[in-house]
């Protein structure tokens, strides 16, 4: 593992307008789309509106977590990140729509992204706090306890 800051420079310097797959059996040449199941290849689309930048910052939170759980690890020991990892995920499994449904309030702060204040986090959707089931009877039906 190592302790990359900033992600790599994972964008295209150089496009094949070859198909990956190879073609028909008796043609080699020619794609064979239905067996291939994909898309007709377009060199267009892989080369408009592709800037180096944009591959780097689709990759920013991953590489972000994976440096601080690299840390963590060789300053605790291995039981560390795997302890973090378990409690990001139980956080993310349920999410009681009295605590803001879409936007996981626990999740934010094990990842440490409780301070910024993101789109989502205003504009949740659902403005009629009337429709939203309270707390205990969510968790009821969730553990399947509502007889």
């Amino acid at each position: 593992m190592s302790l990359r800051v900033v992600p790599s420079a994972a964008h295209a310097s150089k496009i094949s307008s070859a198909p990956a797959n190879s073609g028909a059996p008796s043609a080699r040449s020619v794609p064979d789309t239905l067996r291939s199941q994909e898309a007709p290849h377009s060199v267009a689309a892989s080369i408009n509106n592709r800037h180096p930048l944009e591959a780097r910052l689709k990759a920013w939170d991953e590489t972000q977590y994976n440096l601080k759980m690299e840390s963590l690890r060789r300053l605790y020991g291995a039981a560390e990140p795997i302890r973090r990892g378990m409690e990001i995920k139980m956080c993310a499994d349920y999410i009681p729509a009295q605590l803001g449904g879409a936007s996981n309030l626990h999740k934010d702060i094990l990842e440490g992204r409780d301070e910024s204040c993101e789109w989502e986090d205003v504009f949740k959707g659902n403005d009629n706090v009337y429709e939203i089931q309270d707390f205990h009877s969510e968790l009821e039906a969730r553990c399947k306890m509502n007889w």
